[in-house]
């Protein structure tokens, strides 16, 4: 499990599970697009993939994680949006050319996870202020450069004091390259992924 995926874990997660809700998965099932990148100060994770129909209807899931430290490493700033988004956020004719054009403020935030937190560790005590994302949206192209095609079986679980986080990855793909912004941000990495899942799933459950 990638260290980002903990630090989100152990931090969001309480806070997103309201006080009766235990367990939450995402089951995806399609065409998916995924793109992480990493550095001393930041890094983020982003998924994005059609999720398992229920007779005729189709929906779309989002999963994407960023922390990023300010200048002085003295402010951590986590963001989190994790479950559904419109379908029509997600478009593409095949796995060859994929789009996300995502405006997170219209998201519902009873149905899914949209969270920005920043820890303060200035003061004596940290402090820990979670509130609105910042403004802007998550514009990405990816476009498959057949650099490297995988076959994926994977099954990983990650424990964290109360909080388990279990993967079932089961997918083809391929390499992308994606160019784009998030959150007025450049992003531009020959390292993207575009593919089909094959009824994977993340869950995450607290005891």
């Amino acid at each position: 499990m990638k260290k980002l995926l903990v630090i989100a874990t152990v931090v969001l997660l309480p806070l997103a599970l309201a006080a009766q809700t235990k367990h939450v998965k995402l089951t995806n099932d399609g065409a998916f697009a995924s793109v992480s990148t990493s550095n001393p100060t930041s890094n983020f994770e982003l998924e994005v993939s059609r999720a398992l129909s229920t007779g005729t209807n189709t929906s779309t899931n989002l999963f994407f994680i960023s922390s990023s430290f300010n200048a002085d490493l003295t402010v951590l700033t986590i963001i989190e949006i994790v479950g559904p988004i419109p379908n029509s956020a997600f478009t593409g004719d095949n796995t060859k050319n994929l789009a996300l054009n995502l405006d997170p403020s219209t998201l519902d935030p009873t149905v899914t996870t949209v969270e920005s937190c920043t820890l303060d560790f200035s003061q004596p005590v940290p402090s820990f202020v979670c509130g609105a994302l910042p403004a802007g949206t998550i514009q990405l192209n990816f476009q498959e450069n057949d650099f490297q095609l995988d076959h994926l079986v994977r099954t990983e679980t990650s424990t964290v004091g109360p909080v388990s986080v279990t993967s079932h990855q089961r997918s083809d793909s391929g390499s992308a390259n994606v160019t784009g912004t998030i959150f007025g941000t450049s992003v531009s990495s020959p390292g993207g992924n575009v593919g089909v899942n094959h009824l994977s799933s993340i869950e995450f459950t607290r005891q």
